[in-house]
């Protein structure tokens, strides 16, 4: 028509919508719809996950009242000196020597260590060596609570509890913790009493004496000492050297430093210092 501008034919080919684009749109909007979907049932199975796992923790405080209720008044109560003092901690060479003679997964496990446990279960029936899979948690109910029977009901009460223990209290107090309730030997409750009574300084032990004074919790030294006891702490006190130079390499320890308890308070209002 006259005064009407014409269009080229390639321009009028630009203009098109093109067929194939229109069919990704129309298949991709019930996809959009769907994935919208997905992403709010994650959502909300998470805050139903969430929410059951709140529950299941306070029926299995309910379940062990009396257990749980020593447990945790006396870790609330290092916990919260440990809030308020972190210079009276086991220094960070004694804790990290602990996590690597008794629990190298401890940043990894809720309280108890799956492999461990399956490991020594594989080595117990397959070669009829006995073999330990406890955790600091776990170790540190069993102090608390004062149970040490053999039975396969105490250790399944000492999982639940370590898992509960797991959930309140962050990992970063726990190696303190055992270290200043443990037991070493003979007069050597505590960690402070066991450096007196070995003649170790409490703030600065060097590698090798802390080591030796870590081998103490597995073979705890009597009062007497026999000389197949002293070369049972020796060769536990070398295989801890050997193993803290392997896990300052693999990051074993990043989770714990010298700032660890200072960066993570305690989840619970301290207890006042007397």
């Amino acid at each position: 028509m006259p005064g009407e501008q014409e269009i080229e034919p390639s321009e009028l080919a630009e203009r098109r919508v093109h067929p194939r684009l229109l069919l990704d749109w129309l298949t991709f909007l019930p996809r959009a719809r769907t994935l919208y979907q997905v992403v709010k049932l994650r959502r909300v199975a998470r805050q139903g996950g969430s929410l059951l796992v709140k529950r299941i923790t306070k029926a299995l405080e309910d379940a062990f009242v009396p257990d749980w209720n020593t447990i945790r008044k006396s870790l609330d109560a290092e916990c919260s000196r440990l809030a308020h003092d972190p210079e009276s901690a086991p220094p960070i060479v004694v804790q990290r020597l602990l996590v690597s003679g008794e629990d190298h997964r401890h940043a990894r496990h809720p309280g108890f260590d799956f492999v461990a446990i399956c490991r020594a279960c594989w080595r117990r029936f397959s070669r009829g060596t006995h073999e330990g899979a406890s955790t600091i948690e776990q170790q540190v109910v069993r102090v608390l609570t004062g149970r040490y029977e053999r039975t396969l009901a105490r250790k399944l009460r000492e999982i639940v509890l370590a898992t509960l223990v797991a959930r309140r209290y962050p990992k970063q107090y726990l190696p303190a913790v055992y270290l200043v309730i443990g037991y070493y030997g003979w007069r050597m409750n505590g960690y402070r009493q066991a450096c007196r009574r070995l003649g170790l300084s409490p703030r600065s032990p060097s590698k090798d004496e802390a080591a030796r004074l870590v081998a103490r919790l597995k073979y705890p030294q009597p009062q007497t000492a026999s000389m197949q006891r002293m070369s049972q702490i020796e060769r536990r006190a070398n295989h801890l050297c050997v193993l803290y130079r392997k896990h300052t390499l693999d990051g074993t320890y990043r989770h714990l430093n010298d700032q660890s308890i200072r960066n993570r308070p305690v989840p619970f209002e301290p207890l006042p210092q007397p």
